[in-house]
Protein backbone atom coordinates (compact mmCIF):
# COMPACT_ATOMS: atom_id res chain seq x y z
CA UNK A 1 0.00 0.00 0.00
CA UNK A 2 2.87 2.34 0.83
CA UNK A 3 4.72 1.63 -2.02
CA UNK A 4 1.51 2.32 -4.22
CA UNK A 5 0.26 5.62 -2.34
CA UNK A 6 4.20 6.86 -3.37
CA UNK A 7 4.28 5.77 -6.80
CA UNK A 8 0.93 8.11 -7.36
CA UNK A 9 1.86 11.08 -5.25
CA UNK A 10 5.03 10.59 -7.55
CA UNK A 11 2.42 10.54 -10.96
CA UNK A 12 0.33 13.60 -9.47
CA UNK A 13 3.80 15.57 -8.49
CA UNK A 14 5.23 14.76 -12.32
CA UNK A 15 1.98 16.43 -13.33
CA UNK A 16 1.48 19.37 -11.24
CA UNK A 17 5.65 20.20 -12.07
CA UNK A 18 4.18 20.27 -15.83
CA UNK A 19 1.59 22.76 -15.07
CA UNK A 20 3.20 25.16 -13.07
CA UNK A 21 0.79 27.14 -12.38
CA UNK A 22 -1.08 24.93 -8.98
CA UNK A 23 -0.37 26.74 -6.17
CA UNK A 24 -1.87 24.61 -3.35
CA UNK A 25 -3.43 21.07 -3.18
CA UNK A 26 -6.56 19.38 -1.08
CA UNK A 27 -7.37 16.20 -0.08
CA UNK A 28 -10.64 14.76 0.85
CA UNK A 29 -10.57 11.72 2.99
CA UNK A 30 -7.50 11.47 5.41
CA UNK A 31 -6.03 7.82 4.33
CA UNK A 32 -4.72 7.28 1.07
CA UNK A 33 -5.99 10.60 -0.52
CA UNK A 34 -3.90 12.92 1.84
CA UNK A 35 -0.71 10.48 2.15
CA UNK A 36 -0.88 10.71 -2.14
CA UNK A 37 -1.13 14.61 -1.71
CA UNK A 38 1.32 14.46 1.02
CA UNK A 39 4.11 12.77 -0.53
CA UNK A 40 3.54 15.14 -4.15
CA UNK A 41 3.84 18.29 -1.70
CA UNK A 42 7.06 16.75 -0.48
CA UNK A 43 8.36 16.14 -3.99
CA UNK A 44 6.93 19.52 -5.61
CA UNK A 45 6.99 21.92 -2.50
CA UNK A 46 3.05 22.51 -3.69
CA UNK A 47 1.59 23.11 -0.34
CA UNK A 48 -1.55 20.79 1.17
CA UNK A 49 -4.67 20.99 3.38
CA UNK A 50 -7.23 17.84 3.47
CA UNK A 51 -10.49 17.13 4.71
CA UNK A 52 -10.95 14.59 7.90
CA UNK A 53 -14.42 12.58 7.95
CA UNK A 54 -15.53 9.76 9.77
CA UNK A 55 -13.74 5.89 9.05
CA UNK A 56 -10.61 8.27 8.09
CA UNK A 57 -9.60 9.34 10.98
CA UNK A 58 -10.82 6.94 13.66
CA UNK A 59 -10.04 4.09 12.08
CA UNK A 60 -6.07 3.74 13.32
CA UNK A 61 -5.05 0.83 10.66
CA UNK A 62 -5.99 3.34 7.65
CA UNK A 63 -3.24 6.03 9.08
CA UNK A 64 -0.36 3.19 10.31
CA UNK A 65 2.51 4.32 12.44
CA UNK A 66 1.39 7.81 13.26
CA UNK A 67 0.52 8.69 9.71
CA UNK A 68 -2.23 10.74 10.83
CA UNK A 69 -0.53 12.66 13.57
CA UNK A 70 2.20 13.54 10.51
CA UNK A 71 -0.27 14.81 8.11
CA UNK A 72 -1.56 17.21 10.92
CA UNK A 73 1.90 18.58 11.57
CA UNK A 74 2.54 18.73 7.72
CA UNK A 75 -0.46 20.05 6.26
CA UNK A 76 -1.64 23.77 5.37
CA UNK A 77 -4.15 23.26 6.95
CA UNK A 78 -6.95 20.59 8.20
CA UNK A 79 -10.79 21.05 8.11
CA UNK A 80 -13.42 18.13 9.22
CA UNK A 81 -16.97 18.37 9.57
CA UNK A 82 -17.98 17.96 12.88
CA UNK A 83 -16.89 19.46 16.66
CA UNK A 84 -16.43 15.98 18.05
CA UNK A 85 -14.15 15.32 14.56
CA UNK A 86 -11.84 18.41 15.20
CA UNK A 87 -11.60 17.87 19.13
CA UNK A 88 -10.58 14.69 18.19
CA UNK A 89 -8.11 15.80 15.20
CA UNK A 90 -6.52 18.43 17.32
CA UNK A 91 -5.43 15.45 19.78
CA UNK A 92 -4.28 13.65 17.42
CA UNK A 93 -1.92 16.29 16.18
CA UNK A 94 -0.65 17.43 19.33
CA UNK A 95 -2.52 21.07 19.48
CA UNK A 96 -2.00 21.87 15.79
CA UNK A 97 -5.31 24.09 14.68
CA UNK A 98 -8.09 22.04 12.79
CA UNK A 99 -11.28 23.68 11.14
CA UNK A 100 -14.69 23.44 11.92
CA UNK A 101 -16.79 23.67 8.15
CA UNK A 102 -20.28 21.55 8.83
CA UNK A 103 -21.33 19.99 5.32
CA UNK A 104 -24.12 22.09 4.42
CA UNK A 105 -27.45 20.92 2.66
CA UNK A 106 -26.69 19.45 -0.51
CA UNK A 107 -27.51 22.20 -3.61
CA UNK A 108 -29.12 19.68 -5.96
CA UNK A 109 -31.69 19.12 -2.69
CA UNK A 110 -32.22 22.06 -1.93
CA UNK A 111 -33.22 23.07 -5.27
CA UNK A 112 -35.91 20.12 -5.09
CA UNK A 113 -37.07 21.45 -1.76
CA UNK A 114 -37.47 25.06 -3.50
CA UNK A 115 -39.12 23.86 -6.56
CA UNK A 116 -41.44 21.38 -4.00
CA UNK A 117 -45.01 20.47 -5.02
CA UNK A 118 -48.09 19.35 -2.64
CA UNK A 119 -46.91 16.31 0.23
CA UNK A 120 -47.57 13.13 -0.99
CA UNK A 121 -50.59 10.82 0.21
CA UNK A 122 -49.95 9.16 3.28
CA UNK A 123 -51.51 6.06 3.76
CA UNK A 124 -52.61 6.04 7.48
CA UNK A 125 -49.94 4.17 9.02
CA UNK A 126 -46.95 5.55 10.82
CA UNK A 127 -43.86 5.48 8.07
CA UNK A 128 -40.42 5.02 9.80
CA UNK A 129 -38.25 5.94 6.91
CA UNK A 130 -34.26 5.06 7.44
CA UNK A 131 -31.40 6.42 4.67
CA UNK A 132 -28.06 4.99 4.57
CA UNK A 133 -25.61 2.26 3.06
CA UNK A 134 -25.80 -1.01 4.88
CA UNK A 135 -22.69 -1.42 7.24
CA UNK A 136 -22.89 -1.78 10.72
CA UNK A 137 -22.39 1.96 11.77
CA UNK A 138 -25.87 3.42 10.84
CA UNK A 139 -27.55 0.45 13.72
CA UNK A 140 -30.46 -0.61 11.10
CA UNK A 141 -30.41 -4.11 13.18
CA UNK A 142 -31.41 -1.95 16.12
CA UNK A 143 -34.11 -0.16 14.21
CA UNK A 144 -35.57 -3.75 13.02
CA UNK A 145 -35.67 -4.66 16.40
CA UNK A 146 -37.56 -1.78 17.56
CA UNK A 147 -40.16 -1.81 14.26
CA UNK A 148 -40.82 -5.28 15.70
CA UNK A 149 -41.00 -3.50 19.25
CA UNK A 150 -44.09 -1.14 18.17
CA UNK A 151 -45.82 -3.73 16.15
CA UNK A 152 -46.50 -6.24 19.17
CA UNK A 153 -47.84 -3.02 20.87
CA UNK A 154 -50.03 -2.73 18.18
CA UNK A 155 -48.65 0.94 16.38
CA UNK A 156 -49.61 0.76 12.67
CA UNK A 157 -46.14 1.03 11.95
CA UNK A 158 -44.20 0.37 8.58
CA UNK A 159 -40.59 1.16 7.57
CA UNK A 160 -37.90 1.48 4.61
CA UNK A 161 -34.41 1.70 4.63
CA UNK A 162 -33.24 3.59 1.34
CA UNK A 163 -29.56 2.54 0.95
CA UNK A 164 -27.31 0.01 -1.02
CA UNK A 165 -25.00 -2.43 0.22
CA UNK A 166 -21.44 -2.18 1.07
CA UNK A 167 -18.88 -4.07 -0.75
CA UNK A 168 -16.55 -3.78 2.56
CA UNK A 169 -19.57 -5.26 4.55
CA UNK A 170 -21.70 -7.35 2.19
CA UNK A 171 -22.98 -9.55 5.35
CA UNK A 172 -25.18 -6.67 6.80
CA UNK A 173 -27.81 -6.43 4.02
CA UNK A 174 -28.65 -10.47 4.16
CA UNK A 175 -28.69 -10.38 8.20
CA UNK A 176 -30.77 -7.54 8.10
CA UNK A 177 -33.50 -9.58 5.39
CA UNK A 178 -32.87 -12.33 8.07
CA UNK A 179 -33.99 -10.23 10.97
CA UNK A 180 -36.87 -8.71 9.28
CA UNK A 181 -38.37 -12.42 8.59
CA UNK A 182 -37.49 -14.07 11.86
CA UNK A 183 -39.55 -10.75 14.01
CA UNK A 184 -42.58 -11.42 11.14
CA UNK A 185 -41.91 -8.06 9.41
CA UNK A 186 -41.96 -9.05 6.35
CA UNK A 187 -44.44 -6.83 4.06
CA UNK A 188 -44.34 -4.33 6.91
CA UNK A 189 -40.36 -3.34 6.63
CA UNK A 190 -38.55 -2.99 2.88
CA UNK A 191 -34.76 -2.84 2.18
CA UNK A 192 -35.77 -0.74 -0.92
CA UNK A 193 -32.03 -0.15 -2.36
CA UNK A 194 -30.89 3.45 -3.61
CA UNK A 195 -32.80 6.01 -5.33
CA UNK A 196 -32.16 9.91 -7.14
CA UNK A 197 -32.63 12.38 -4.72
CA UNK A 198 -35.84 12.79 -6.17
CA UNK A 199 -37.16 9.77 -5.49
CA UNK A 200 -35.40 9.98 -1.65
CA UNK A 201 -37.56 13.87 -1.56
CA UNK A 202 -40.69 11.87 -2.10
CA UNK A 203 -40.08 9.15 0.84
CA UNK A 204 -38.78 11.79 3.10
CA UNK A 205 -42.20 13.84 2.48
CA UNK A 206 -44.22 10.64 2.97
CA UNK A 207 -42.56 9.54 6.24
CA UNK A 208 -44.16 10.34 9.91
CA UNK A 209 -40.43 10.00 11.35
CA UNK A 210 -36.84 9.17 10.37
CA UNK A 211 -34.82 7.00 12.47
CA UNK A 212 -30.94 6.43 12.07
CA UNK A 213 -29.74 4.79 15.09
CA UNK A 214 -26.11 5.14 15.04
CA UNK A 215 -23.30 3.90 16.52
CA UNK A 216 -19.70 3.26 17.08
CA UNK A 217 -18.88 0.34 14.96
CA UNK A 218 -15.90 -2.52 16.12
CA UNK A 219 -13.84 -0.68 14.09
CA UNK A 220 -13.95 2.50 15.36
CA UNK A 221 -15.57 3.82 12.39
CA UNK A 222 -18.50 6.28 13.00
CA UNK A 223 -20.83 8.99 11.56
CA UNK A 224 -19.75 12.68 11.50
CA UNK A 225 -23.44 14.59 11.04
CA UNK A 226 -24.92 12.39 8.62
CA UNK A 227 -26.22 14.19 5.38
CA UNK A 228 -29.44 12.15 5.22
CA UNK A 229 -30.38 13.45 8.80
CA UNK A 230 -29.78 17.43 8.33
CA UNK A 231 -32.40 16.45 4.63
CA UNK A 232 -34.79 14.51 6.77
CA UNK A 233 -34.69 17.68 8.88
CA UNK A 234 -34.99 19.95 6.42
CA UNK A 235 -38.13 18.24 5.21
CA UNK A 236 -39.53 18.65 8.33
CA UNK A 237 -39.70 15.47 9.07
CA UNK A 238 -38.99 14.55 12.86
CA UNK A 239 -35.94 12.68 13.35
CA UNK A 240 -34.65 10.08 15.69
CA UNK A 241 -31.20 9.41 16.19
CA UNK A 242 -28.44 8.68 19.10
CA UNK A 243 -25.72 10.71 20.94
CA UNK A 244 -23.04 9.49 18.78
CA UNK A 245 -20.21 11.59 17.07
CA UNK A 246 -21.29 15.00 15.94
CA UNK A 247 -24.88 14.10 15.80
CA UNK A 248 -25.91 16.14 19.52
CA UNK A 249 -24.18 19.63 17.28
CA UNK A 250 -27.26 18.62 15.14
CA UNK A 251 -30.00 17.16 16.92
CA UNK A 252 -31.06 18.98 20.12
CA UNK A 253 -33.11 16.76 22.46
CA UNK A 254 -36.78 17.44 22.49
CA UNK A 255 -36.15 20.53 20.89
CA UNK A 256 -35.63 19.53 17.11
CA UNK A 257 -35.16 15.42 17.51
CA UNK A 258 -34.97 13.13 19.60
CA UNK A 259 -31.63 11.52 20.73
CA UNK A 260 -31.45 8.23 22.63
CA UNK A 261 -28.68 5.49 23.28
CA UNK A 262 -27.04 3.63 20.70
CA UNK A 263 -27.63 -0.72 20.60
CA UNK A 264 -30.72 0.09 22.35
CA UNK A 265 -33.85 -0.96 20.65
CA UNK A 266 -36.38 -0.50 23.17
CA UNK A 267 -35.23 3.29 23.70
CA UNK A 268 -35.67 3.71 19.55
CA UNK A 269 -39.23 2.18 20.16
CA UNK A 270 -40.34 4.51 22.91
CA UNK A 271 -38.64 7.42 21.13
CA UNK A 272 -40.78 6.54 17.71
CA UNK A 273 -43.75 5.50 20.38
CA UNK A 274 -43.87 9.63 21.53
CA UNK A 275 -44.21 10.81 17.97
CA UNK A 276 -46.58 8.86 17.30
CA UNK A 277 -48.73 9.10 20.29
CA UNK A 278 -48.09 13.28 20.11
CA UNK A 279 -48.87 15.09 16.57
CA UNK A 280 -48.25 18.10 17.74
CA UNK A 281 -44.89 17.07 19.48
CA UNK A 282 -43.78 15.64 15.84
CA UNK A 283 -44.87 18.34 14.18
CA UNK A 284 -43.46 21.23 16.44
CA UNK A 285 -39.71 19.03 16.14
CA UNK A 286 -40.39 19.12 12.36
CA UNK A 287 -40.95 23.07 12.05
CA UNK A 288 -37.78 23.99 14.62
CA UNK A 289 -35.47 20.92 12.42
CA UNK A 290 -36.06 23.16 9.43
CA UNK A 291 -35.24 26.29 11.19
CA UNK A 292 -32.37 24.76 12.00
CA UNK A 293 -31.25 23.52 9.00
CA UNK A 294 -31.72 27.25 7.66
CA UNK A 295 -29.61 29.07 9.99
CA UNK A 296 -26.43 26.26 10.85
CA UNK A 297 -26.16 24.35 7.78
CA UNK A 298 -26.49 26.93 4.74
CA UNK A 299 -24.38 25.31 1.93
CA UNK A 300 -23.56 28.83 -0.12
CA UNK A 301 -22.75 29.94 3.47
CA UNK A 302 -20.79 26.90 4.52
CA UNK A 303 -19.13 26.78 1.28
CA UNK A 304 -17.67 30.54 1.55
CA UNK A 305 -16.28 29.55 4.89
CA UNK A 306 -14.35 27.08 3.33
CA UNK A 307 -13.42 29.34 0.61
CA UNK A 308 -12.29 31.61 2.99
CA UNK A 309 -9.60 28.90 4.56
CA UNK A 310 -7.87 28.73 0.63
CA UNK A 311 -7.58 32.30 0.56
CA UNK A 312 -5.70 32.99 3.46
CA UNK A 313 -3.59 29.39 2.60
CA UNK A 314 -3.31 30.82 -0.98
CA UNK A 315 -2.35 34.98 -0.31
Amino acid sequence: VFLREFLLGAALADRLLEAGDVRHLHAHFAHGTTTVTWYASRITGVPFSFTGHARDIYTEKLNPGGLLRRKIRAARFVVTCTEANRRHLQKVGEGETVHRVYHGLNVDFAQILDEAGPVPGRNGRFRVLAVGRLVEKKGFDVLVEAIALLAKRGVPVEAAIVGHAAPLEPEVGPRLERAISRLGLDGRFRLVGSMSQAQLFDEYRRASAFCLPCRVAGSGDRDGIPNVLVEAMACAVPVVSTNVSGIPELVIPDVNGLLVPSDDPAAVARALQRLYGDVELADRLGREAVATVRRRFDGDGLAADLAALFREATA
